[in-house]
């Protein structure tokens, strides 16, 4: 069996695997303003749905990395939003991620990202998108 054989036939159990560590329940889309409403004299906000469903936040690392531009010290860290196979097209860079539910880390709750930049492509076992947290 070839390599690229051996990765084929093992992708799907990688994949599981890959979604079954998905404990947090997230959605993933965009916030805009609607037309004003009369009724409550208000502009209100409206989302735009790309992915709602299983995911998992993770901290890659504890490591924080300084950043001085122009007179600021910025604190960053990587952190990565993994979702299932497949997901990749629906959700763009910007989009807002909001964790609604975790099974692991109720510190996670309430917390809300943004979508940094494109996921992993290939041969990879989620989606796994950088986040930031806003």
């Amino acid at each position: 069996m070839s390599l690229n054989a051996d990765i084929l036939a093992t992708l799907p159990f990688l994949r599981a695997q890959a979604n079954a560590r998905m404990t947090e329940t997230v959605r993933v889309g965009t916030l805009t303003t609607g037309e004003f409403d009369p009724i409550t004299n208000t502009y209100p906000e409206v989302l735009t749905l790309h992915y709602s469903g299983r995911g998992r936040i993770k901290y890659p690392s504890m490591v924080v990395s300084e950043k001085t531009p122009v007179g600021q010290v910025l604190a960053v860290q990587s952190v990565v939003l993994s979702l299932p196979v497949g997901m990749a097209g629906a959700v763009e860079k910007d989009d807002t991620v909001w964790v609604d539910a975790s099974e692991v880390d109720p510190d996670l709750v309430g917390e809300t990202f943004r979508i940094d930049g494109e996921s992993q492509k290939g041969a990879v076992t989620a989606a796994r998108f950088p986040v930031v947290t806003i």
